[in-house]
């Protein structure tokens, strides 16, 4: 078996979080919106998302370097929204450095559905962070 780093891109509300659940298990999911969790409840704070987005990185890479070459397969699943490149590129540099496969999954969106994803996210996500996010997205 591989050693494989799945990394999900989608918009808040799209399925990612269900999906990551569906490819991983408890210990190899990184989500940076788990370092917003405060006594079980969602507390966003964005002077954090710098520091948050790093400790998601750090934690992963470290993740990865345990199951470093010739070691037992592992899955690692990256789940943040990775709108643009830039976001997950250093996400794919720690998994190839680490022998894993990379599997970039874009979850499909549609931007007439934006109101029904702000209702089923997760974190409360508004509408209109969502439609922010959906104009910055890369293809």
């Amino acid at each position: 078996m591989a050693k494989i780093c799945y990394i999900l891109r989608g918009l808040p509300g799209t399925g990612k979080s269900m999906l990551a659940n569906a490819l991983g298990n408890e210990g190899s999911i990184f989500s940076t919106d788990s370092y917003f969790m405060v006594d079980g409840e969602y507390q966003f704070d964005p002077s954090k998302l710098g520091e948050y987005h790093k400790r998601n990185l750090d934690d992963a890479t470290a993740f990865m370097e345990r199951f470093g070459p010739y070691t037992t397969p592992a899955n690692c699943v990256i789940d943040n929204t990775n709108t643009q490149h830039w976001e997950y590129e250093k996400y794919v540099e720690a998994a190839k450095a680490n022998d894993f496969i990379v599997q970039v999954i874009s979850i499909d969106w549609d931007a007439m559905d934006i109101p029904i994803y702000a209702k089923r996210n997760s974190h409360g996500v508004p509408e209109e962070a969502i439609y922010r996010m959906a104009a910055r997205w890369e293809r």
